[in-house]
């Protein structure tokens, strides 16, 4: 397994990318091969099963400006059984202004305070009673947490609990009643579909960026675990865009906006967000008992290499190929080893590590799923009854 590792970070939540001299904007790149560097402004999703991966995660909150942040430094800085859509839809503006309306007065702005300074993302109203989802990383050691709502009223609020697995959080206002409640999606979008971010960008309450959903399933590194299950959009998202909604063309939230990916830490047009219909039962959870339960099987592995399984003869070029098996998990438990190529779970394809990661995510500790093998050449299938992956704090 390559694991990354994090730069260090203040208790606001923002992590510096590693020190080394930075061009100007107007700077050519340098001569070395470029990396993409995964910016998540929102998310680290859970490590139910681990992938070999490779690539920076730099995570990022956008700290809380002491001005009107000035243009020039906002350019340097940063399915299956899908739900019918609407007809007709262009993504004009007259269409994306009326999303915005219909989203806007459920995402909020949050202002946190600690002792590594302040620092800011955004929020979606879940329940009219005052909780408010948001990531994780924006409320991370945060000794006061202040909701704006779209009037400019401010209150004061308390962290309900936090997923640092999921980097999904709950804060409730205590004082709140009769909030707007955001309208989730229960299916996944299409690929193609309009989606509208909204948020604070760099603090800036109430921004609307539009694009598309570009991809369903991106799988990405996430130091040391993996995002998977994400929405990939072309809608612009920045530092403090975190928590905030990824809405679609029927005014319904489809997402939790995540991450961006990046060569030099500013938006390229290639954003995350984590689905709906992850972040809602994590939420639920959280509201519910302070904290959430993550499936586990207990493996590690990689995705297979099609010239490798060509030439040994796996008889698959694709699947989760089995590098180890963790003693006493489910996986154990199921005779699963080393070596074997998980290439189904349930009947539902595994072509690499990160669709079983994300199967996995769906499902629940105690869950009794059937995972197909490919052991010696030869399909089988086992019986594994899930576990339950160790809580984060």
């Amino acid at each position: 397994m390559t694991d990354t590792t994090l730069p260090p970070r203040d208790d606001a939540g923002y992590v510096a990318p590693p020190a080394r001299p930075q061009p100007a904007p107007s700077a050519p790149p340098p001569s070395r091969p470029r990396t993409w560097v995964v910016v998540v402004v929102a998310a680290v999703v859970a490590a139910l099963v681990s992938a070999t991966v490779t690539g920076l995660v730099v995570r990022a909150q956008a700290p809380a400006p002491a001005e009107p942040p000035a243009a020039a430094a906002a350019e340097a800085t940063d399915a299956d059984d899908a739900a019918p859509t609407r007809d007709g839809r262009d993504g004009g503006s007259g269409e994306i202004a009326t999303v915005a309306a219909a989203v806007a007065p459920s995402v909020v702005h949050i202002g946190v305070a600690g002792m590594g300074g302040t620092g800011s993302g955004s929020g979606v109203v879940l329940r009219d009673d005052g909780y408010v989802l948001t990531n994780a990383h924006v409320v991370d050691n945060a000794a006061q947490v202040r909701v704006t709502l779209p009037d400019g009223t401010v209150h004061d609020a308390e962290v309900t609990g936090t997923d640092p697995a999921s980097d999904l959080a709950v804060v409730h206002i205590e004082d709140a009643s009769g909030l707007p409640v955001a309208d989730f999606a229960e299916r996944t979008p299409r690929v193609g579909d309009l989606a509208v971010a909204i948020g604070s960008p760099f603090g800036l309450e109430g921004s609307v960026t539009s694009g598309i959903v570009s991809a369903l399933n991106r799988t990405l590194p996430g130091g040391g675990q993996t995002l998977v299950n994400m929405i990939q959009t072309d809608a612009a998202i920045n530092p403090g865009n975190s928590g905030g909604a990824l809405a679609n063309a029927d005014g319904e939230v489809i997402g939790i906006n995540t991450a961006i990916l990046s060569r030099s830490g500013a938006n390229n047009g290639i954003g995350f967000a984590i689905p709906a219909t992850t972040a809602l039962p994590i939420a639920e959870q959280l509201i519910d008992q302070g904290y959430a339960e993550h499936a586990q099987l207990g493996i590690q592995g990689q995705d297979v290499d099609p010239e490798a399984a060509d030439l040994y003869g796996l008889g698959t070029n694709t699947g989760a190929l089995v590098v180890e098996v963790a003693p006493g998990s489910a996986a154990a438990d199921a005779g699963l080893q080393r070596g074997d190529i998980i290439t189904a779970l349930d009947g539902e394809a595994v072509t690499s590590m990160g669709d079983l990661a994300g199967l996995i995510s769906s499902r629940s500790p105690g869950d009794e799923v059937t995972v197909t093998i490919m052991r010696s050449g030869e399909e089988q299938a086992l019986d594994v009854t899930l576990g339950a992956a160790p809580r984060q704090q």
